[in-house]
């Protein structure tokens, strides 16, 4: 599984996690999707076949009941909280790990099973 994370996350979450192997790109880190609008990041994630990786459960929650509704090809979305777990510096680690527990569960998997989840 390939992830995107969206532009509210520090790039160190993305080199973090390509240093554990694991292929991960940030928004944060592309200039075709910095200040992008949702759609755009949801339709680039889908060509590019990757797992979006996102807070903004409000606008990305319905792109993704859409896609699955309409059984359009889609990768999933793994959002996180931040009551549970905040982004701040102080927690790059810890996304780091939960991510990777993540991509090492789903190791063969090319998206989500059920198309979203929530990051513990």
């Amino acid at each position: 599984m390939k992830l995107l994370l969206d532009e509210m996350y520090a790039p160190d979450i993305a080199e973090g996690l390509r240093k554990r192997g694991h292929d991960v790109e940030s928004a944060s880190e592309r200039p075709d999707l910095r200040a992008a609008t949702d759609d755009v990041v949801f339709n680039l994630a889908r060509a590019e076949r990757r797992v979006i990786v996102t807070n903004n459960v409000r606008d990305f929650m319905p792109l993704a009941q859409r896609a699955l509704q309409n059984a359009e090809d889609f990768y999933g979305i793994v959002f996180t909280s931040d009551r549970s777990l905040p982004r701040s510096r102080g927690n790059i680690g810890t996304y780091v790990e939960a991510l990777s527990t993540l991509l090492e569960r789903h190791a063969e998997a090319e998206r989500l099973p059920a198309g979203v989840a929530w990051l513990p």
